[in-house]
């Protein structure tokens, strides 16, 4: 029986090993380097009197000082190298990309959204993840929701100079399609989930190393100073609690509860279940209604009610509360409005069918 602990990456596995050896060729062309040099001197010092005493004596003297710095010095420098804290003047990309490769135990991403998923970090980084997933590190991700008010704050804060919203529309977006298509065997190994709150800080956790920042106003946080430190020091427990806060929050959504919403239909005393995409404006819900539409093709949608599944959507309607269907006319302005939101969410392909919810009905 393994005795790595559930969800540890083991530091002796031939997988692991061999992917940090890829990442580390440079050094290993060194280290190679440096060997054959070694041979090379003790080829030629070999002809010297008592070669074998003098070499033996040397290796073993070298070998006691590694015991010595390896269990006794480097344990007391670990320590204090755990709770030491040093400010970076931003947020070190390539840095933490690394270390998400090389992660152990768990990745921890706390943010409105992130340049990892943006331009030219994008690839390099989905790739740590998937190295990450793939040995069994527990990867977690909480971004801002992009309906919330808490983006129309940060939005004001940067003066309206970067498109918040969108951003995090689009990491959202990313980060489905790269879990789509993770093996089915990695997919258990991260989550990412939205909040509505917006949170005191921001935090980049990987193992026992956290970068910790504020939210500055007029930039965003990663060109902001970066606090590194460990989760054990105050801050570093601070900002974890927080974290778990958020990812147990009633109002926080899996990426899966974000991207569709589960609604009960009935029709003439007949209930059928279905989970549609949906975007929400101003408290109005619109749905991808062709699978509603194909299945009352006879009838038509004219006097369906619907219901909402519970802490589907942003708002947590009442379970019970009904809701009238309507079809939206596509080419209407509120048609037109209903296709840029979908756009936004999930891409450029324009619906056939689009159905709102309405407010819920009288006495209902």
């Amino acid at each position: 029986m393994s005795t790595v602990p559930e969800g540890r990456r083991s530091l002796a596995s031939p997988a692991y090993l061999w992917s940090y050896a890829r990442r580390r060729w440079f050094y290993i062309l060194v280290v190679s380097g440096l060997l054959i040099v070694i041979l090379v001197l003790l080829r030629v010092a070999s002809p010297l009197p008592d070669y074998g005493q003098n070499l033996s004596l040397n290796v073993g003297a070298d070998l006691i000082g590694t015991v010595v710095v390896l269990f006794l010095v480097a344990p007391f420098l670990a320590r204090g190298e755990l709770h030491r804290e040093s400010v970076l003047e931003r947020f070190d990309h390539g840095g933490f990309i690394k270390r998400t490769a090389d992660a152990r135990q768990c990745v921890m991403i706390l943010e409105l959204w992130t340049d990892l998923l943006q331009d030219k970090f994008t690839r390099p980084f989905l790739n740590s993840l998937s190295e990450a997933t793939k040995h069994g590190v527990k990867v977690r991700i909480l971004l801002l929701d992009p309906d919330a008010r808490a983006a129309e704050q940060r939005a004001d804060d940067l003066r309206n100079r970067t498109a918040v919203v969108d951003n995090i529309m689009d990491n959202l977006k990313v980060l489905h399609d790269f879990v789509e298509a993770l093996p089915e065997g990695q997919r258990p190994n991260i989550e990412v989930r939205v909040y509505s709150a917006l949170p005191p800080v921001q935090m980049y956790r990987v193992d026992d190393s956290a970068m910790i920042s504020f939210f500055p106003v007029d930039t965003t946080s990663w060109n902001a100073a970066q606090y590194q430190t460990s989760p054990r020091t105050q801050l570093g427990s601070f900002v974890g609690s927080k974290f778990e806060e958020l990812w147990e929050a009633q109002a926080t959504r899996t990426l899966a509860q974000f991207r569709t919403i589960e609604i009960v239909v009935s029709s003439e005393g007949d209930e059928r279940d279905y989970r549609v995409d949906f975007v929400e404006h101003h408290d109005v819900i619109y749905v991808s209604g062709h699978q509603i539409v194909n299945n009352h093709a006879n009838s038509g949608v004219a006097g369906l009610t619907a219901r909402v599944g519970r802490h589907e959507a942003r708002d947590e309607p009442e379970p019970n509360r009904t809701y009238e269907l309507f079809a939206v006319d596509t080419d209407s302005e509120e048609g037109e409005l209903a296709h840029r939101l979908f756009s936004r969410k999930y891409g450029d392909e324009r619906l056939a069918v689009v159905l709102k919810l309405a407010e819920p009905l009288p006495g209902a």
